[in-house]
């Protein structure tokens, strides 16, 4: 199970459209230099490769910027195919509707991959996702002693006696014992029946890569 895990994280496919995209205004630039004729204009082509930059960048509201540059790509292109119908050379209008065509695909595409888990929502735009790691050990939790049920660089899920005293939005104050006595402030984000999820907030980056480095030492399951 977690070889496939690990697989449905890299969205090769995604990538691979990204890719295309991005190398379509560099071929259509390419091919300017030589021969004096090019497909799009430079508004289609910041539009294309805008959308393949986005697309290259794993997380959910970067892939929703790349499908409304697509978007955005197939307007401008079909209104100039439309206005220009009788005046430009048919194998650039063909090749225009094939590059719309390829971009609808590559918007289908993307939108399918949305119902995988390849878009954490603890994955930030440029940084490491918050990997969250099935591990017991001991905190202290606002002068409480207690445990984690589970734990990452970004937060933690955090077994309490009384739920019911917390509520979403409290700031508390978490300690590490085990892990070199890390101390840093949390903000509760979600309330259950035995345990509370928490957000780390202000921890420094020594401390999350300090945190990093002792769950990836742990040999611990992915959760």
């Amino acid at each position: 199970m977690e070889t496939k895990a690990t697989t449905l994280e890299r969205p090769r496919t995604v990538q691979m459209a990204a890719a295309v995209l991005i190398l379509t205004p560099v071929l259509d630039i390419l091919m300017y230099q030589r021969t004096g004729t090019q497909i799009f204009s430079w508004v289609g082509w910041l539009l294309i490769f805008g959308a393949g930059v986005s697309l290259m960048i794993r997380h959910k509201s970067s892939w929703l910027l790349g499908i409304v540059l697509c978007a955005l790509f197939v307007l401008n292109t079909g209104y100039g195919l439309i206005r220009d119908m009788e005046h430009v050379d048919p194998l650039i209008s063909t090749a225009k509707l094939l590059d719309c065509l390829l971009v609808l695909f590559i918007v289908g595409t993307v939108s399918y991959f949305f119902r995988y888990p390849y878009l954490d929502r603890r994955q930030n735009w440029f940084a490491p996702t918050g990997e969250r790691f099935s591990i017991a050990t001991p905190v202290i939790l606002n002068g409480t002693e207690t445990q984690t049920l589970d734990l990452s660089y970004t937060g933690a899920r955090i077994a309490v006696p009384n739920a019911a005293s917390y509520k979403a939005g409290d700031k508390l104050s978490v300690q590490f014992t085990d892990i070199n006595d890390i101390q840093c402030s949390a903000k509760v984000i979600d309330v259950k029946v035995d345990h509370v999820r928490v957000h780390f907030e202000g921890t420094s980056a020594s401390d999350k890569e300090m945190l990093r480095q002792w769950l990836n030492s742990q040999n611990l399951q992915k959760v």
